[in-house]
């Protein structure tokens, strides 16, 4: 069995089994064309995600996802789902009770309350392109008046809120802090970049001690991204 489907809250979510177990997984949690259905996930269908995920479980992990709602922008609702979806996976899978998370845009978002809720639950994160501030990319949205709306829409949507309701709630609200003690990685490819993000990668250096590694890679270097993930994945299953 390569993977399997089931629902939580009539999100659909899949596990991505090996074929050599190593007794450790990676929760995946994508950006916001992240999709899992009954029968497929955008990891399954995009060329580039598929090498990332075969790699992996090459190297004996198991990865799970869920659909979160789509475009979740770390929302309440998506928060709840991915404990859940956590607590039920420790509860039907063989692994290692401390997990890897491996997020991307958007997710990475998310990725940072999880840190804060589940502690040294959690082994170590990657973060692809990762947005670590609403308010930083609301700023950035403001630039393109059209595609501002389409987006504040969206989050709007995601958090179950009108969207001048949603406006004000990110301005007020505070972006998670980062949690210390947990080994992160953040893999960012050049012409991606997240200009609105990238002064916050420095802050979290200076608030973690430096305890942050950042990788650049330029795009025609992306079939490195399987190996920096795993590589830092391994780095940090020393204690179990």
């Amino acid at each position: 069995m390569e993977q399997r489907t089931f629902q939580i809250d009539d999100q659909w979510n899949i596990i991505y089994y090996p074929e050599r177990p190593s007794g450790f997984s990676v929760m995946v949690i994508g950006d916001r064309s992240h999709f899992v259905e009954k029968d497929s996930s955008f990891w399954l269908q995009h060329p580039g995600r598929m090498r990332i995920l075969e790699y992996l479980k090459d190297y004996g992990y198991t990865l799970f996802s869920s659909n979160l709602y789509g475009a979740n922008w770390g929302s309440p609702k998506a928060m709840d789902l991915s404990l859940n979806l956590y607590i039920l996976f420790l509860k039907k899978e063989i692994v290692n009770k401390r997990i890897h998370i491996l997020a991307e845009g958007a997710g990475a978002y998310l990725a940072l309350k999880l840190m804060n809720e589940l502690g040294n639950k959690i082994r170590s994160v990657v973060l692809i392109d990762p947005v670590f501030s609403l308010k930083a990319q609301l700023e950035k949205e403001q630039e393109n008046k059209f595609f501002y709306k389409k987006w504040l829409s969206e989050v709007a949507a995601a958090y179950e809120l009108e969207p001048a309701e949603c406006e004000r709630y990110i301005l007020e609200s505070e972006d998670p802090v980062i949690a210390e003690k947990i080994p992160m990685k953040v893999i960012q490819v050049f012409g991606s970049m997240r200009k609105e993000q990238a002064s916050i990668y420095r802050q979290i250096q200076l608030s973690r001690k430096g305890d942050l590694q950042l990788t650049y890679l330029l795009p025609e270097k992306r079939y490195k991204i399987p190996y920096q993930i795993q590589k830092f994945f391994n780095e940090n299953e020393e204690s179990l």
